[in-house]
């Protein structure tokens, strides 16, 4: 199997094994072994050393300089390379005035010595939050102090004398990860992205907090997309590396199954928050994505999800349900779970039935996944409409509403499986002026008539024992960084109780959008929304079930987490129509999104049922009276 193949790292200018050694404990292989680019003065020179002294079959992965010659490497030897990576390089032969550049500061560091070489180019290096740095300063001060000047004299040729690799990128069919520090001035990105569009199905990821030495400022994100690179098998097709949604380049060409040529792309898959609604189902648009297996007027999975959404709700093509849903597909609600497509499509004709003006707006569409393995999608939705008809809600009130659902499906081949919907019916209720109490005491009662005595999601979880909680959080569901970063704000929010936490990442800003259609400002009213849900359900344990995150064109980066939590209503809180604290069981099953920018969350929208857990408390109190 290639993933137990020996791994060759290869160092760039003035480095050696000190670069790769936080990299390689984070990866914990014991197979992994670093070159040094020294003993000739071209690539081709130094790849034919390299190649015949390496193991018969190996992984390579090169960084800068190692990049350039890993390149070289896999042009001269392919069928003994089984995956490529490329961390902070460029396919780019040299630009004609640099060697005079080069050899200057060559002549320079003879000169004065390898410090003012390496502290010269220092901002350019690494990224900003870096810059002060001491001990990464001086880890490249001592790798270069340790190379000395001849050494990067005979590298400096071997840069000015590299072939230019772009016409060779196409000929590359292994699996192939492309890494690059987000603030590299180096290497220039058009260059790396070169890299991405030019081999066939290439992965293209951005390290967040780095520069050019990546593998020393953020080692830990590089780990676990090299864990996956190093995963991937011989049988490679370009599908197995489409775009993610939660890490890949935006700029990233997809390719089809078969290999071929990259499909026209003009555009990166559609986001939501900028479009009016025909940009996001458009008529002449080319297919931008692989969608092998759905219909042929989706261009990619943001359009299919919106597309599909709009035609059953809002032109009422229900029936589209039976071409969209599988016949066995689950949908769990928030007062029920629904295990086929056609109870689907009636409980679909009823909400309709009361509301024949509701429209949804496509807030915003979070996913990712590719059409192999199947896609996942955290769809935000606006509702609007009027209470005209009799139905679910009683008598007609005649009044307008607008609340917010949020939708996560799971898709395979033009069908949805499987769905979580959050719907905030407590914010509907309330505008409607009907009574919440009355409403969710009607629905527990033909729940406890058919049978039921609660709502179980699941166990609480909160504590074994008298154990504390975690100190760390399990970050598995994470695929990027900053995922990780938002499960660890939400296990010392959510798990630790650690509020303060939310002043620490959220900015002073930050906009909050949540249940009952509230919109709030500033880190206090944030905080106190949080804290006032733990206040109803103190011993409530809370659990991620699922995170994605997509680039944001609005800037940085939006991230959605489908989450449930669990415990008992032992106290007050800010879930007002709940009362004086029941002692009753209560699972919330809430979905959020939140909006980072520049390292801080300026957006959340947060999504829960109020109804839903005034209806539990109603259903354990009908359980308690039959006992």
């Amino acid at each position: 199997m290639t993933q137990d193949l020996p791994l060759l790292l290869l160092a760039g200018t003035l480095c050696d094994a000190r670069l790769f050694a936080p990299l390689m404990q984070q990866l914990d292989r014991p197979d992994m072994q670093v070159i040094v680019m020294t003993g000739a003065t071209t690539a081709a020179e130094m790849a034919q050393r390299i190649l015949a002294e390496a193991p018969k079959r190996f992984s390579l992965a090169g960084f800068s300089l190692g990049g350039i010659v890993a390149l070289e490497m896999i042009a001269q030897a392919p069928e003994r390379i089984a995956r490529l990576a490329l961390i902070d390089t460029t396919p780019r032969p040299d630009l004609p005035g640099n060697a005079e550049i080069r050899r200057a500061a060559v002549a320079k560091a003879r000169a004065e010595g390898l410090d003012s070489y390496v502290l010269d180019g220092w901002p350019t290096q690494v990224a900003p939050a870096n810059q002060d740095d001491y001990a990464l300063r001086q880890t490249v001060l001592a790798m270069a102090r340790d190379a000395g000047a001849e050494v990067l004299a005979a590298q400096s040729e071997l840069a000015i004398e590299r072939a230019d690799s772009r016409p060779r990128l196409g000929a590359i069919n292994v699996p192939t990860l492309i890494l690059a520090g987000e603030h590299d001035g180096i290497c220039p990105r058009p260059a790396q992205e070169e890299l991405a569009t030019g081999i066939s199905g290439a992965r293209f990821f951005t390290i967040p907090d780095a520069g050019h030495f990546a593998p020393l400022e953020n080692p830990a994100a590089m780990a676990r997309h090299m864990r996956e690179w190093l995963q991937q098998t011989d049988s490679f097709s370009p599908n197995q590396t489409l775009q993610t949604g939660a890490t890949m380049s935006p700029t990233e060409t997809h390719k089809h199954a078969n290999g071929g040529s990259a499909i026209a792309q003009t555009e990166a898959v559609l986001q939501v928050e900028r479009r009016d609604y025909p940009e996001l189902a458009p008529t002449n648009r080319a297919r931008v994505q692989s969608m092998d297996g759905f219909d042929d007027i989706y261009t990619d999975i943001v359009d299919y999800i919106v597309r599909c959404t709009h035609k059953i709700w809002d032109e009422r093509d229900i029936g589209l349900i039976y071409t969209h849903y599988t016949h066995n597909c689950v949908l769990y609600g928030t007062t029920g779970t629904i295990y086929n497509r056609e109870d689907v499509v009636r409980d679909t004709i009823q909400r309709l039935v009361s509301f024949p003006e509701r429209r949804g707006m496509a807030t915003q569409v979070i996913w990712n996944g590719n059409d192999v393995d199947g896609f996942y999608t955290s769809h935000l939705v606006t509702g609007s409409g009027r209470h005209t008809q009799y139905g679910h809600l009683g008598q007609p009130t005649g009044k307008p509403f607008v609340s917010r659902t949020i939708a996560d499906c799971m898709i395979f081949k033009n069908k949805i499986y499987r769905e979580w919907v959050v719907a905030d019916q407590m914010a509907i209720i309330k505008q409607l002026g009907l009574d919440p109490n009355h409403f969710a005491a009607r629905t527990a009662k033909s729940k406890f008539d058919a049978g039921l005595i609660s709502l179980d999601i699941g166990e609480n979880r909160r504590f074994l024992g008298q154990t504390p909680p975690p100190e760390k959080a399990d970050t598995s569901l994470a695929h990027n960084d900053i995922e990780v970063q938002t499960l660890e704000m939400l296990h010392e929010v959510f798990t630790k109780r650690m509020f303060g936490k939310i002043a620490e990442v959220y900015a002073p800003t930050a906009q909050y959008h949540g249940p009952l259609m509230k919109e709030l400002y500033g880190v206090a009213a944030i905080i106190h929304q949080h804290l006032g849900l733990i206040g109803s359900i103190p011993d409530a344990s809370f659990e991620p079930q699922y995170v994605s995150s997509n680039p944001s064109e609005e800037g940085g980066t939006k991230v959605a987490v489908r989450w449930i939590m669990e415990g008992h209503h032992l106290g007050y809180g800010i879930l007002g129509e709940l009362g004086d604290p029941t002692g009753k069981r209560l699972q919330v099953m809430g979905m959020s999104h939140y909006h980072w920018k520049d390292g801080k969350i300026v957006d959340e929208w947060n999504v829960y049922d109020e109804l839903s857990l005034l209806t539990q408390i109603k259903l354990a109190q009908l359980g308690d009276g039959a006992a």
